[in-house]
């Protein structure tokens, strides 16, 4: 509901934090109409109980919503490791060679973890450096 409308409904001018608080609330009111909404706040919305539940309704609807992101990219982390096997196992069928193989899974990971976890990764296991992963020691010790 724009400012104007909140003040149209309760009779008189509020100031732009009092707006935002309002409008914070009616965002969270469910399915409440502006007209409703606005006569309900006009008798309890200065409550400091109301207040901090509104502010606590803000801080968990907010919380909830960026687990939503972090659950979307996850899907889709997991939708992409998911293509990298049957990309591999395409190559692999087709007769790719180890070079190949390895250069796919590479890219696949870089992808997943970043260059600098690549490289610590494969340390930690005792894998064999690329010339690519090399250089990037290289260039990030000086």
């Amino acid at each position: 509901m724009l400012q104007k409308e909140f003040e149209e409904r309760i009779g008189r001018s509020v100031t732009e934090q009092e707006y935002l608080e309002a409008n914070a609330m009616y965002e969270n009111a469910g399915d409440m109409d502006k007209d409703e909404f606005c006569r309900e706040w006009l008798k309890i919305g200065n409550s400091r109980l109301v207040k901090c539940l509104a502010e606590k309704t803000y801080q968990l609807d907010k919380a909830l919503n960026e687990q939503k992101l972090l659950h979307q990219e996850a899907t889709e982390i997991i939708s992409d490791a998911a293509d990298a096997i049957l990309e591999i196992e395409k190559v692999v069928l087709n007769g790719g060679t180890t070079e190949h193989i390895t250069e796919l899974l590479d890219r696949k990971a870089l992808w997943l973890v970043g260059t600098k976890e690549v490289v610590l990764r494969k340390i930690k296991m005792g894998m064999a450096l690329t010339e690519k992963d090399k250089n990037y020691i290289n260039e990030h010790i000086k």
